[in-house]
This record gives C-alpha cells, sequence and structure tokens, in this order.
C-alpha cells in the first residue's frame, strides 16, 4: 500500500491514498466473526451512498430542476461521501501489513516516520471519542424505531459510529502492526508552492502533480486541504 504525505504549506500535511475498492469485500467477505460482519454491513451502505453520490454529480451536471427537499438530500449525502473519503484511508490500513509512505523530498525520513506516527495517535483517540458519542446518540434514538417509516436518526448515527470504530481499528492498526518504509517524493516538493499562487495556477499544478504520481482525486483532496484552512 502507498500512502503520500501530501504538504499544504510549509508545516501542515495531510495523509492520501488511493486504492481500488474493489479490495475490500473479495477478503472480509469470507472472514468469520462478527467484525467482519460489521465490515460487510457497513461496506453495504458504502456502496449505497457512493452509487447516490455519483447520481447526485449526474443530475447536476445535466442541470436538472430539482425541489428543495431534493437539492437539501443531495447536500446530505454528498457530505457524508466527503466524510467517508477522509476516513478511507485507516478502513484500507486495517489489513496492512507494510506500507510505503511517500514524503516531500525536503522531508528528512524521520520527521516524516515521528509525523505519520503522531497523526496516527491523534486519529486513534479522535475516532474513539466520536465512536462512544455516535454509538451513545444512536442507542438514544432506538426508542423512536416504532414510529412508522424508517429511523433515519438512527440510521444515521449508526452509520457514524461504525465508521469511527473502523478508523479507530485501522489507525490502531498502522502504529502496532504495520511496517513502515519512507520515501522521499519530489513531486510532493513542489505542493508547498500552492499557497502563494492563485486559483488558476493552483489547480494547474495540483492537475500536474496529481499525472505525474497517476493519483486520480489528489486535486479533490488538496481542495478540500484548502478549504479546511491553516
Amino acid at each position: 500500500m502507498d500512502i503520500y504525505l501530501v504538504p499544504a504549506g510549509r508545516h501542515r500535511y495531510g495523509l492520501y491514498c488511493e486504492v481500488e475498492d474493489r479490495r475490500h469485500g473479495s477478503d472480509e467477505d469470507a472472514r468469520p466473526g462478527w467484525r467482519a460482519a460489521l465490515s460487510r454491513q457497513f461496506h453495504r451502505g458504502l456502496a449505497y451512498l457512493e452509487a447516490e453520490r455519483r447520481g447526485r454529480l449526474a443530475k447536476a451536471a445535466a442541470i436538472e430542476r430539482r425541489s428543495r427537499l431534493q437539492r437539501l438530500r443531495d447536500r446530505a449525502l454528498g457530505w457524508l461521501a466527503e466524510r467517508i473519503a477522509e476516513q478511507r484511508l485507516l478502513w484500507f490500513l486495517r489489513s496492512e501489513r507494510e506500507v510505503t509512505a511517500h514524503h516531500p523530498g525536503d522531508m528528512p525520513a524521520d520527521d516524516a516516520e515521528r509525523w505519520v506516527r503522531n497523526e496516527l495517535r491523534r486519529d486513534r483517540l479522535r475516532h474513539l471519542v466520536w465512536m462512544l458519542v455516535d454509538g451513545g446518540i444512536y442507542l438514544a434514538s432506538l426508542p423512536l424505531t416504532p414510529i412508522p417509516g424508517p429511523n433515519v436518526l438512527s440510521l444515521y448515527f449508526s452509520f457514524r459510529a461504525i465508521g469511527h470504530f473502523l478508523s479507530w481499528l485501522g489507525a490502531r492498526h498502522g502504529l502496532r502492526h504495520v511496517a513502515w518504509t519512507y520515501k522521499a517524493s519530489g513531486p510532493l516538493t513542489e505542493l508547498r508552492r500552492l499557497p502563494g499562487m492563485t486559483p488558476a495556477d493552483q489547480a494547474a499544478l495540483a492537475r500536474e502533480i496529481a499525472l505525474r504520481l497517476d493519483l486520480r482525486h489528489l486535486e479533490r483532496f488538496l481542495a478540500r486541504m484548502a478549504l479546511a484552512g491553516p
């Protein structure tokens, strides 16, 4: 597995990877136990959300007239899909034994290793806290189940709780069981120029680096990092 320490300035980074979705399922579908069953259920929901998201983008491209309720639903699905994208690296990390971390060429390997481990420690704690919070809200919403119609609140927070649980497992596994290799990358170093560039130049450089690294969605990831701020 390859991950990338993507710079968004001099001292700010984001962990990024692109792994085919089909890697999930074939190995985990046959595994016994409650964790594998939970993962299968979660990924079925994930597949539904991503199919809905693709349909939403297709509708937007066709400039289709939509009701206010449809627009609100599409925005909610889009927001949830973006949160899913942020956690996907940790989900994949759960089953990895060896990972290559590509870091900017001007960043010493020791610094890259320290940053990765600190980031995984933060993720481990953050996802544990949110798993407990969302799990608590899910349990509190169960009394609404007898009400006719789907219990949207329960479904939403159960999905979030499972996502945070899988992310927590991935961060813990990355700290305990993964053998990390660190490799300097010249193209990643060039991304340090992004904050001082115009939006048009930023987009052009992001596309160029994405092509050189063969990362199809890197430009979207960089846009999310920019929106997140310093």
